[in-house]
């Protein structure tokens, strides 16, 4: 199965390739998941999320509101849950 990928650009303007684990919607809310592939001093692979919002056609990224962190939080683990399986 190919991986897919999306160029996400952080403050400074830079862009980097990062690849999509998952996208989903909640209570009208669009979510991504998505690495870089980089590790921690553990090994696991670090997993970056993010609240997405289409503006002028482009999606935007935003942070996660302490009220959605939770339920973002239970659907990372249930990611890393089923990877050790």
């Amino acid at each position: 199965m190919e991986k897919e990928t999306i160029l996400v650009t952080d403050q400074n303007g830079v862009e980097k390739e990062a690849e999509v684990i998952l996208c989903f919607e909640k209570d009208n809310k669009n979510f991504i998941i998505y690495t870089f592939n980089e590790t921690d001093e553990k090994g696991m692979t670090i997993l970056y999320s993010s609240m997405v919002k289409v503006e002028d056609g482009v999606n935007v990224f935003e942070k996660i509101t302490p009220e959605d962190w939770t339920m973002v939080k239970s659907v990372m683990n249930s990611i890393v849950k089923e990877g050790k399986e």
